[in-house]
């Protein structure tokens, strides 16, 4: 590669780079995987072409503060790509994978400064894991939801996926509000730290 890089150049790295560190292996292994093995490259072609990145980075406060309109509209981007590719094993269920891997990849490129105004409106990666923990916490902010946690992830609509966005939220406010509480948890993307 001939320095210096330019900005699609970078794009190109920052989207690759992203993809590979976001991806969700367990999702393509086991005895029910939920996508084919070759999803891993699909994801960052898509990522790298069709992801609109360049605008992201250059308009992140814009898009923040129409951050679930825009999530919407890439999360059926991707499910589109995904089905169109046969890369689900249930192309009923692209959605709530698109969903993941969305989520998985914002949370990564939270590493790059111009991407930050966005974190405190990330979505929270819903998996199987997330799921357990979130089961097992008594909160009056869950209560609504807390039926889709005895469900997989990968088999709730796109709707069910945003009310328990929208819980989590609320779960949020209910944590900052505690007494004694030392710091204020500002993504639901932190909500990550009561389980590690």
């Amino acid at each position: 590669m001939n320095l210096p890089l330019t900005f699609i150049d970078l794009l190109r790295c920052v989207a690759t780079e992203t993809a590979r560190m976001s991806y969700p292996g367990s999702m393509s292994r086991g005895n029910r995987p939920v996508v084919y093995k070759e999803t891993k490259k699909s994801l960052e072609e898509y990522f790298c072409t069709e992801f609109p990145l360049a605008d992201l980075l250059n308009s992140a406060e814009n898009i923040a503060r129409q951050y679930d309109d825009w999530h919407y509209d890439r999360v059926n981007e991707l499910s589109a790509v995904l089905t169109s590719q046969g890369k689900v094993a249930n192309p009923n269920l692209s959605m709530p994978v698109a969903a993941k891997f969305i989520n998985t990849f914002m949370h990564q490129l939270m590493k790059y400064e111009k991407a930050r105004p966005i974190f405190s409106v990330l979505h929270l990666p819903l998996d199987a894991r997330v799921f357990g923990k979130l089961r097992s916490i008594r909160s009056p902010a869950l209560a609504n939801v807390r039926q889709y946690f005895r469900k997989s992830p990968y088999s709730l609509d796109y709707t069910a996926h945003c009310e328990i966005q929208e819980a989590l939220c609320s779960f949020i406010a209910e944590l900052n509000a505690r007494q004694g509480m030392e710091f204020h948890i500002e993504s639901r993307i932190e909500l990550n730290w009561l389980w590690l």
